[in-house]
């Protein structure tokens, strides 16, 4: 069986394999990192508002499934997990784990969490994360039965991130999870000052982790990256994320870069109303752009090219863009055939960190044949803001870097950008070709990969021609790290808490 980078620490530790040398001088009992893509702004720290929030949420919950360096699924909290239906899954949860109240973590408290996202009425954000998800039960302890409304093969890569509450908790009237989480964690929350910082402790009695490498953690929100790095230089943070390829020469001076794979995506998208109603306009705005210029304008080495809708590596990738779709001719041709008479004058909704991205596009896009307009927007969620967009008459594009947990797996951006009731349609109008709901629940019920694989590039033939998003590069996390922190590979670009240890001598 699998052991999780926790329980093999754990267990390399008690065996006396792991090199017990002396700490460097001056190393940190308390980590501080300051960030901004894992926490937002801090101003909530409700578990149940998206999978993309992983701080403090991956601290203070455990999940159902880890991922270990290599991005394969081990144990967490369930120790074990089989299909035993077509639309059931069976998880079998471990009988040690408890609350940071005491009381033991059981089946009942993982279904009760499934029950409340799954609820509309309690508008939690995972809720679209974990479809076709429709029911939960736990026949006892230790025993979790989750349903599916369709055959689903990838339901431990869909709900294994989901962070498992306590049932108390979430029956409380005042909903105490969202502003004091009791979780099963490692560490558990000390103090949260709204819109600024988090402050954690070790529990030291965690199943697979009573010894973390620190004992005690902060983690401070900070938006901008010239000051995260300032912090890390002045000896204020231990671990700066979120490095733009600008700043890294500066981090070099005074601490180490540490770049992995990220599962971020940057993507081009659209308010669907005119123009962008024709798919024949939204594939021609694919045509015109270059994304490997883009990247390497935008991002330099900090980012891959996308060919795909998850990075290479990742289940269900197909090579379904590859680089020799830029073609400003093809562009041109196809605003002709759809009857439009070019330069085709559009406007780009951009937030603050895609402004360099966006003038690339705007002299990409001259190229094949529209006329661009930047229209800068105060944050990232000003793009989706239905109140701005439902006053205007026309459709626009907009580009941003999000869409963080890919669960190793196209699953996720299948669902979020070509599913019926997926983001796109609930938020952007998008109405998706009629043949893409059967071709996702073909893929979604698929066990072997193989056979998922070819799912999957069926699939995208069908949505490449809507076109309804041009992924652009998938960005890599970049930190900058303090010469008194050892900070492992990851396999999704997160920050590993319970990895994380004071540098050896």
């Amino acid at each position: 069986m699998h052991l999780s980078r926790r329980s093999l620490l754990l267990a390399l530790a008690a065996s006396g394999a792991l090199p017990r040398h002396p700490l460097a001088q001056g190393a940190p009992a308390t980590l501080a990192v300051s960030q901004f893509s894992e926490t937002r702004d801090l101003s909530a720290i409700d578990p149940m508002r998206s999978l993309d929030f992983t701080i403090p949420t991956s601290l203070i919950f455990d999940p159902l499934i880890e991922r270990d360096a290599e991005g394969h699924l081990v144990p967490a909290l369930a120790t074990a997990w089989e299909r035993v239906a077509p639309t059931t899954w069976r998880f079998t949860i471990r009988g040690d784990a408890r609350f940071h109240d005491g009381t033991s973590l059981t089946a009942r408290d993982a279904a009760a969490t499934f029950a409340f996202l799954l609820d509309p009425a309690n508008r939690s954000g995972l809720r679209l994360q974990v479809q076709p998800m429709q029911r939960a039960e736990a026949p006892d302890d230790t025993t979790l039965l989750l349903h599916t409304s369709v055959p689903t093969g990838l339901l431990p890569q869909i709900v294994g991130a989901v962070p498992v509450l306590s049932a108390a908790q979430l029956a409380a009237p005042d909903a105490p999870f969202r502003t004091r989480p009791i979780g099963s964690g490692p560490w558990k929350l000390a103090a949260w000052r709204p819109g600024e910082r988090v402050e954690l402790e070790a529990t030291g009695a965690h199943w697979a982790l009573p010894a973390p490498g620190f004992g005690r953690i902060t983690v401070r929100a900070v938006p901008e990256a010239s000051t995260r790095v300032a912090d890390l230089l002045s000896g204020g943070a231990q671990i700066a994320g979120d490095i733009p390829p600008g700043l890294a020469a500066r981090v070099a001076r005074g601490a180490r870069l540490v770049m992995q794979p990220g599962a971020r995506t940057q993507y081009l998208s659209f308010w669907f109303r005119p123009p962008f109603d024709d798919a024949r306009v939204r594939l021609a705005v694919h045509h015109a752009i270059d994304r490997k210029a883009l990247a390497e304008a935008t991002w330099g080495d900090f980012a891959d090219v996308a060919t795909g809708v998850v990075p290479t590596g990742f289940g269900g990738y197909t090579q379904a863009f590859p680089l020799s779709d830029h073609d400003p001719d093809r562009a041109r041709a196809l605003l002709r055939e759809a009857g439009i008479t070019t330069p085709l004058a559009v406007e780009l909704d951009t937030p603050p960190a895609e402004i360099q991205a966006a003038q690339v596009l705007q002299a990409q896009m001259a190229r094949g044949g529209f006329a661009v307009r930047i229209n800068p927007l105060e944050s990232i969620a000003a793009a989706f803001d239905a109140r701005r967009l439902a006053a205007q008459e026309r459709g626009r594009m907009f580009v941003v870097t999000a869409l963080d947990n890919h669960a190793h797996d196209a699953v996720r951006p299948f669902t979020a950008f070509y599913a019926e009731n997926g983001f796109l349609k609930g938020s952007m109008g998008y109405r998706p070709d009629a043949r893409l709901a059967a071709l996702l629940s073909a893929y979604m019920a698929e066990g072997d990969a193989a056979a998922r694989l070819r799912a999957a590039e069926a699939l995208m033939v069908v949505a490449k021609a809507d076109a309804p998003a041009s992924f652009l590069a998938f960005p890599k996390a970049a930190y900058g790290v303090a010469a008194g922190v050892e900070m492992p590979r990851t396999a999704h670009g997160r920050l590993d808490f319970a990895a994380l240890r004071p540098r050896a001598a």
